[in-house]
């Protein structure tokens, strides 16, 4: 394993906040207009080819399905080129995928490049590449840095969506797609020109430094596959993920079941994501102090808090509040994946395994929201409850405090 250090690793303390920026930025452009960003598109999409929204929207489950298939090749990809160059790479790819969705004449068409170009191209950036980099920059402060590499999420949802709908509103639906293009154009330049993969690359004194290697990185697929390990933290965070990204997807419709008023429910999104920022930034602080494991557990209990308070019969303050909870735990959830991967099988190897896991991880994490309105929300919560009550069992709970032990220990 890495050796467990107190400061970033590299020629300087600065540069490795150099490379959480770049991190940072590919978070928010991805999210921003890859997840957070398609559901200002459905309504334009579906008047323009004549569709119900429905069909539309089903162009994001192909994303997130072909995001997560594509992942295993884009994990390997990372694992044995410059990761610099990958995510460039895919940078541009989703740059031409934007560019070709602005060209689109049927839905196929609309289909084939969200699930192909885009998907690869976001199964690159992040939050595989991005969470890649900064594992290989920080040591004992790497929960920290992914947890504010993932705020650019946060931003990304703030600023893109509401600029998407802009330009849609100007000059229509292709016009905001080519504007995404350039965006992705403009920052695979500056990441192509900071970015670098570790800080032996900057420094080749710093390899000698570490006191051990990271062995994790020889292992095969095979022999990941086979570590029990592997597989508590992929279901783990995927009952949660499912959990999560469900209830912040519903919260809205179930709102306007209770005749919450549209800005109202804008309200309640602005709610949500200005609490993960401050969550995003809470978490931050103190999640090398408590360990990525109980951040993760807190994270948890905020999302059954919002449920319970859901299962009242909820006022407006009621819905605020359970928005508030959500949008907090993100912090606590999205940075654990690559955390607890990072910190049991060596930041080298951590695109390898993401790669592995994605055809589950990300294939099934959207599952939760036709879930909830499929079954008319209250019936899909006590499902929810037992999915995030399962993911803290007592066996899954020890296992992943002995990872993050164990991969502690192991560097020291």
């Amino acid at each position: 394993m890495d050796a467990v250090e107190t400061k970033p690793r590299g020629s300087g303390d600065l540069y490795a906040w150099v490379v959480l920026l770049a991190a940072f930025l590919c978070f928010g452009v991805v999210f921003g207009t890859v997840t957070y960003a398609f559901t200002v598109f459905v309504n334009p999409i579906s008047k323009a080819f004549n569709i119900s929204p429905t069909r539309v929207v089903f162009g994001f489950t192909l994303v997130n399905i072909g995001t997560g298939v594509l992942g295993i090749f884009a994990g390997r990809l990372l694992a044995r080129f410059p990761i610099r160059n990958v995510m460039v790479g895919g940078l541009l790819a989703l740059s031409a995928g934007f560019l070709a969705l602005s060209y689109v004449t049927a839905i196929w068409q609309f289909y084939l490049v969200y699930s192909l170009i885009v998907a690869f191209g976001a199964a690159i950036v992040a939050p595989m590449g991005a969470s890649s980099v900064v594992a290989n920059w920080f040591a004992t402060n790497r929960g920290r840095a992914l947890t504010i590499a993932t705020l650019g999420t946060s931003f990304g949802q703030l600023l893109i969506p509401p600029f998407a709908a802009q330009m849609i509103e100007s000059g229509g639906w292709p016009s905001a797609y080519r504007a995404f293009a350039l965006i992705l154009l403009a920052v695979a330049v500056p990441v192509g020109l900071i970015l670098v993969d570790h800080p032996s690359t900057r420094d080749p004194k710093v390899e000698g430094d570490q006191p051990s290697v990271d062995t994790a990185a020889t292992l095969t697929n095979r022999e990941i596959l086979g570590r029990k390990d592997f597989w508590v933290i992929l279901f783990s965070y995927l009952m949660t993920v499912i959990v999560y990204l469900g209830l912040v997807a519903t919260i809205v419709p179930y709102a306007r079941t209770f005749g919450v008023s549209p800005v109202q429910a804008a309200q309640l999104t602005a709610t949500m994501g200005i609490a993960a920022i401050v969550g995003k930034i809470g978490f931050a602080t103190f999640t090398d102090r408590m360990g990525l494991r109980n951040t993760f557990w807190i994270a948890i209990g905020l999302n059954l808090v919002a449920l319970a308070l859901m299962l009242t019969v909820p006022g407006y303050s009621i819905l605020i509040a359970a928005s508030a909870m959500i949008g907090g735990s993100a912090g606590g959830v999205l940075p654990v994946w690559p955390g607890l991967v990072a910190f049991r099988f060596g930041p080298r190897a951590l695109p390898q395994v993401m790669g592995l896991m994605s055809p589950i991880v990300i294939s099934l994490q959207g599952f939760g929201a036709p879930l909830v309105t499929g079954m008319h929300f209250h019936g899909a919560f006590p499902y929810l409850i037992g999915s995030l009550v399962v993911s803290v069992m007592r066996a899954e709970a020890r296992s992943l405090e002995a990872a993050e032990k164990d991969a502690i220990g192991g560097g020291s």
